[in-house]
């Protein structure tokens, strides 16, 4: 994801210029560029909402036969009025993209104290700006979108600023794929909903129009009749052009009726994927011969059954790309806590774990005495001191074992509460962020006795 203003050579090298040209005495360089984003001039902001179905609604508006997506960020946000957000905005402002002396001009302008190290920090993280901090009247497409920004991060080299880093690229976020095939009945039920051009962009309604499907657009693969109390016809369809839940039904129509089948099943998906990963099944049929319980609508005089499938692209996905499939994780937040646990063992075979974390949260213990089976003891913090009895007799060698904070999921409420939904609010040795698992606490444990 990159911002309008650095998608060409041309608006990045002139990104002063637009903004100057643009802007307005009477409001801050963050209203102003905010006000040209939404007026479709390029500006180094990337539009974002608070409201998912808003985020749908524009992720559906293409008319590219192509699929859509959503990208989900959980980040913290800074105030309009920030340094960072003030920083990261000046920059559009200049034409000198070099670091020493854009800092030595923000700090004359501001009245700030940033020194160049601080500054590179801020200047190569993207940045989201909190959208209860961001007002302007005049901004209606803002108010109606439920509309905030990000800044992404610059690519700084040689102590200049030489371009601006996807945002996707800065931190963890997950994409969510908005198929093709669906976005029509997504917009049908947006509309419903209220979410339409007039109110979103204050503009008149358009309909969307796709590319003519070419003659050739549907391959068919094992068709097969096979003729009992019946006729029945079976087979498999695949798309070369991605087609709408309409065009397909349209399809599958035709295709019932020129096989002269009294019932025909069909499955559509798309061109190159596996067997059985498809899109749609259909099940076309004469209501004259429905006396099975077949449960399907009237289409034309046909009745049909359908089945939408909704794992196509994710199944695709894995099939090709497992060697990339990792988890993300949330940024750790700059005021994480650190958290310690700490594992001794008492006279009176006792274990004593000494932690800092908050009451209530959970945590499993595993232990192995010599050679025997191990044991394993879920308990809860409590008062930053927990005392297990481990054995009621003396005589044994050593002790091995470990503790496990489970991940987030699993813990209170009050807990995720406090430490965040992947942790990402505290740090510690013994917590474990990988990118093959979720985060998770592990501290292992030995004595010798």
């Amino acid at each position: 994801m990159l911002p309008s203003v650095a998608r060409s050579q041309e608006s990045f090298s002139n990104e002063q210029k637009i903004y100057t040209g643009n802007k307005k005495q009477q409001k801050s360089i963050i209203q102003n560029l905010a006000k040209l984003q939404h007026d479709g001039i390029p500006t180094r902001l990337l539009d974002f909402t608070t409201d998912p179905l808003v985020a749908l609604f524009f992720a559906t508006q293409a008319e590219e036969r192509t699929d859509a997506s959503i990208y989900l960020f959980i980040r913290n946000g800074y105030d309009s009025s920030s340094l960072e957000v003030k920083l990261s905005s000046f920059v559009a402002t200049q034409t000198n993209r070099c670091l020493k002396d854009l800092v030595k001009k923000f700090n004359e302008e501001s009245g700030a104290s940033l020194s160049i190290k601080r500054a590179k920090q801020i200047l190569s993280q993207g940045i989201f700006i909190r959208p209860d901090t961001i007002s302007d009247n005049e901004n209606y497409r803002m108010r109606e979108q439920k509309g905030t920004f990000a800044i992404p991060g610059n690519r700084i080299e040689n102590g200049n600023i030489s371009d601006v880093v996807p945002f996707e690229n800065d931190l963890s976020y997950e994409e969510i794929v908005v198929p093709f095939e669906y976005q029509e009945e997504i917009r049908s039920e947006l509309v419903q909903r209220g979410y339409t051009r007039e109110r979103l962009l204050g503009e008149s309604s358009k309909p969307i129009r796709y590319n003519a499907l070419p003659q050739d657009n549907v391959k068919e693969v094992e068709g097969k009749y096979i003729n009992k109390a019946y006729l029945q016809y079976s087979i498999t369809i695949e798309m070369t052009e991605l087609m709408t839940v309409e065009e397909i039904e349209e399809c599958g129509y035709r295709i019932a009726k020129e096989s002269g089948a009294d019932s025909v099943r069909i499955w559509f998906r798309r061109m190159g994927t596996e067997v059985g990963n498809n899109i749609m099944s259909q099940h076309w049929y004469k209501s004259s011969i429905n006396l099975y319980g077949w449960k399907g609508r009237k289409y034309h005089e046909l009745m049909l059954g359908e089945n939408k499938h909704d794992s196509y692209i994710v199944y695709d996905y894995i099939q090709n790309h497992w060697d990339r499939l990792e988890y993300k994780h949330l940024p750790i937040e700059p005021d994480a806590k650190l958290v310690t646990l700490n594992v001794k063992i008492m006279e009176g075979n006792q274990l004593v774990i000494e932690t800092n974390l908050i009451n209530g949260t959970e945590l499993l213990l595993s232990y192995r005495i010599d050679d025997e089976s191990e044991r394993t003891i879920k308990f809860i913090v409590k008062d930053n001191c927990t005392k297990i009895d481990i054995k009621n007799i003396d005589d044994f060698n050593t002790i091995k074992g470990e503790i496990i904070m489970p991940v987030p999921i699993v813990q209170d409420e009050m807990v995720r509460k406090e430490y965040g939904i992947d942790y990402e609010k505290i740090v510690g040795d013994f917590i474990q962020r990988t990118d093959t698992g979720l985060t998770s606490g592990h501290k292992t444990f030995a004595f010798n006795l």
